[in-house]
């Protein structure tokens, strides 16, 4: 039953072939640029159980489970005939997977040592939950690790909700993989920027230039870094993931469009809903927000709700700002709505340049916008304080993009210039340089402190 899944599990025969051959490895193997994919060195694995992978598609979520493979062999943690791994595409339906994944586990050759599961995408697979609950329900995962990934991270998480007290004893049980932020991209290709950031500005400034072409995907990352530019092969592929998973769902390629067309042209302006599905005759605003609810499942697009100051929270019922997830997947959208007519020219860089700045820090932070007598295009609470942060790409900051920054506590302009120091007070920083040198949380609230 299994030999139709050998391919994904040549270690089963011999670890060299694997590394050589496997799919996944074997184009890894091809690439200039490859950024770790260990998100799986946070397991305990004193504590088995089930875990989930979230991340959209061709970020490297099946890559990684390989990888995985190959880490939990070298440590002799688990034997390789002990690991299976099930990409879902050819599975007909949970029955099929319940019966695949049994056959191996009441067939393998060392039935007391533990196990390690990896289910690739298994939102593919209707009623896919119902298997593995059956599994957990058989006391299995108590002796060992099932990793499920799938890319629409919503319905893999809320379908886990049927498993309360089988997922296991660990503390992190749930991963997520996600674009390179510019900082991670750095340090790939150019770390030596990154030592001395201050003196190599014009260097920073460059690679920010490419990162605003690549974004943080690996495929795209090596094209550009390898041929000077991104393949047309490279953006079909990751078109094709947009728009066949929105087919799989029973969605429409002329309504997908049409949303996507409504985003681009609004741009980083806050919109409503409403609003924007009036751009479209095609869907209603319920069908427009299940469209973007999807996109922001599939880690496509994100939204930043409006801000309150005085309860640190967002207002859900105000207009949003819509920013798509990657400066990459910004331009695979624009081509798309060029080559089908509903877009004539590419979008202003600047809206990419402050999608970029939301995307790195909303990873790790609620991230909303200030609307008042001015706007503020990012508002990071950091405790009990918050650092306003806004976007200036034009390379002109007039007096009157100040108005509302001049009265916050302490702020920050991003811009293009190469210095840092202060417009009227407010605190200027070039923008590729604050995003290398203030990456996570705690630097941020330092930057607050001084």
């Amino acid at each position: 039953m299994l030999e139709e899944y050998f391919s994904h599990n040549l270690f089963w025969e011999d670890m060299d072939r694997f590394t050589r051959d496997d799919p996944h490895l074997s184009l890894l193997n091809e690439l200039l640029f490859v950024h770790p994919l260990d998100w799986w060195r946070q397991i305990d694995w004193q504590e088995p159980g089930i875990f989930i992978l979230t991340g959209g598609r061709q970020i490297g979520k099946s890559t990684s489970l390989k990888l995985l493979v190959k880490q939990v062999v070298n440590d002799e943690r688990i034997k390789r005939e002990s690991i299976f791994y099930l990409p879902c595409d050819q599975i007909i339906d949970q029955k099929h997977l319940l019966r695949v994944l049994r056959f191996f586990l009441e067939n393998r050759q060392r039935p007391q040592e533990p196990f390690l599961l990896l289910i690739d995408e298994v939102t593919f697979v209707a009623s896919w939950d119902r298997a593995i609950k059956a599994l957990a329900d058989e006391s299995w995962f108590r002796h060992g690790f099932c990793v499920l990934t799938g890319s629409d991270s919503v319905i893999l998480k809320e379908a886990t909700t049927m498993f309360p007290g089988r997922r296991g004893k660990a503390d992190k049980v749930d991963f997520h993989l996600s674009p390179l932020s510019f900082k991670e991209y750095i340090g790939l290709v150019q770390p030596e920027i990154i030592k001395k950031e201050r003196e190599n500005s014009e260097a920073l400034f460059a690679a920010f230039f490419k990162y605003l072409k690549c974004g943080g995907y690996l495929r795209a990352i090596n094209d550009l870094h390898k041929g000077g530019e991104i393949k047309a092969a490279t953006y079909a592929t990751f078109e094709q993931w947009i728009r066949g998973d929105f087919i799989k769902r029973g969605k429409t390629e002329d309504r997908l469009l049409s949303v996507l067309q409504a985003l681009v042209e609004t741009g980083v302006s806050q919109s409503s809903y409403s609003n924007l599905s009036r751009r479209t005759t095609l869907l209603s605003k319920e069908s427009f927000i299940d469209y973007c609810q999807l996109l922001e499942r599939m880690d496509v697009l994100f939204n930043l709700q409006a801000f309150d100051q005085n309860r640190k929270l967002g207002f859900p019922k105000k207009a949003r700002k819509f920013h798509f997830s990657d400066p990459f997947i910004h331009d695979t959208i624009e081509r798309w709505l060029i080559r089908e007519r509903l877009l004539s020219l590419s979008t202003l860089e600047e809206f990419k340049v402050e999608a970029c700045v939301a995307a790195q820090y909303r990873h790790f932070l609620p991230a909303y916008y200030l609307k008042a007598e001015g706007e503020i295009d990012l508002m990071l609470p950091l405790g009990r304080l918050f650092l306003p942060i806004e976007v200036k790409w034009s390379g002109q900051v007039r007096a009157k993009d100040l108005a509302q920054l001049k009265k916050q506590k302490k702020a920050v302009i991003l811009t293009k210039m190469r210095e840092q120091g202060r417009i009227e007070g407010v605190f200027n920083y070039p923008l590729p340089l604050f995003l290398i040198k203030y990456h996570s949380k705690e630097l941020l609230e330092a930057f607050l402190r001084d």
